[in-house]
């Protein structure tokens, strides 16, 4: 598969040359030209593309490309955002020779391939997300005043503390801490704090 090289930085260029060889390369260096590419790898950097990035990305996955975007400040969201609009891969614009080769290869395969701060970035992000979307499972099982109860509990509040603050009597909130912990199928505050590690 084809080649295309875009940027606005010449000494870039002539890295990703040295590392891909002259031979399996293309150089672009003009808008008009690179709408025209078809089934190629394009590898640029977003700083050649200004705010045109997007709708440069939308052509060009149209046109059946596959995208490696290499910036010189990898950033997570601009991975996150360009992800989501097709692009295969994602790095740094001055990258080892191994990474970009490996990057090559990987989208080649119709693989994703991205540098691994950014996928350690999205891992963490991914489990964030999770943990907390386990959080509002365990709430999903009680009323409106057990997750409000619930909720204090986790945050550490004692029952006489839980009393006050919803202005309840003592006898609720024990009856209502009984409910939670029968529903949510745990002993004692110990196993319910569990459910939130």
């Amino acid at each position: 598969m084809e080649q295309i090289l875009f940027s606005d930085d010449m000494a870039l260029i002539q890295r990703w040359e040295n590392i891909l060889g002259k031979a399996t390369t293309h150089l672009i260096d003009d808008f008009d030209s690179l709408y025209q590419v078809s089934d190629a790898i394009v590898i640029f950097n977003s700083c050649a593309c200004g705010n045109k990035c997007d709708v440069i990305i939308d052509v060009l996955i149209s046109n059946n490309n596959k995208v490696l975007i290499l910036d010189r400040v990898p950033d997570f969201y601009k991975a996150q955002k360009w992800l989501a609009k097709g692009i295969k891969g994602y790095g740094n614009a001055i990258m080892t020779k191994s990474y970009l080769l490996s990057a090559i290869e990987a989208i080649s395969k119709e693989m994703v391939w991205l540098i691994p701060d950014i996928t350690t970035a999205f891992v963490n992000h991914l489990v964030k997300k999770e943990h907390t979307h386990n959080h509002e499972k365990i709430y999903n099982e009680l009323t409106k005043k057990e997750q409000e109860i619930a909720k204090l509990l986790k945050e550490g509040y004692g029952n006489s503390d839980i009393s006050a603050m919803l202005n309840v009597s003592l006898n609720t909130v024990k009856t209502h801490v009984k409910h939670i912990y029968k529903k949510l199928q745990v002993k004692d505050r110990i196993s319910f704090s569990l459910l939130f590690k």
